[in-house]
């Protein structure tokens, strides 16, 4: 009985104390932002994109930042009947930051994700979108990352 008790009281700590985790790009105070020069390709992928890098909001830099992104979506697997059964959604993004005219950081990165077809045209739409939502997310992220990479080395 005395480890059932042991048991629960730890596990009610612990779920009540919590870890302390918090992501590194969270609550991180960067001191640059950017300036978006130019934007082209897919239009949902750029404006998730621009959402989160206009949500940094340092004052000592402003880098400016051109970005060209391509979202593709293919069929890797149909059902007996010839519908699509396994999808999958690829970005490409190409970025150019850019310091006083200067190009410091030209990157392309891909981000990609496989997802079952769903006969619901609506949920599959939402689907698609929360899975763009995450992809761009980790790909706003990693242009954060390279660019704090550089602004510790200045």
């Amino acid at each position: 009985m005395k480890k059932v008790f042991n048991i629960i009281f730890i596990t009610l700590f612990l779920s009540t104390t919590g870890c302390g985790f918090t992501p590194i790009l969270v609550k991180s105070n960067y001191s640059f932002s950017y300036i978006i020069e130019k934007s082209t390709g897919s239009e949902r992928v750029n404006s998730n994109i621009v959402e989160k890098l206009k949500t940094l909001n340092g004052n000592e830099k402003k880098y400016n930042i051109v970005l060209n992104s391509k979202e593709t979506k293919n069929i890797l697997s149909k059902d007996s009947k010839g519908d699509p059964s396994i999808l999958e959604i690829i970005i490409n993004l190409n970025y150019i930051i850019k310091d006083n005219g200067k190009i410091i950081v030209t990157k392309n990165l891909t981000q990609r994700s496989t997802y079952n077809n769903i006969s619901d045209n609506f949920e599959m739409e939402k689907s698609e979108e929360i899975l763009v939502e995450n992809l761009t997310r980790d790909l706003a992220q990693d242009i954060i990352s390279s660019t704090s990479a550089i602004s510790n080395d200045n």
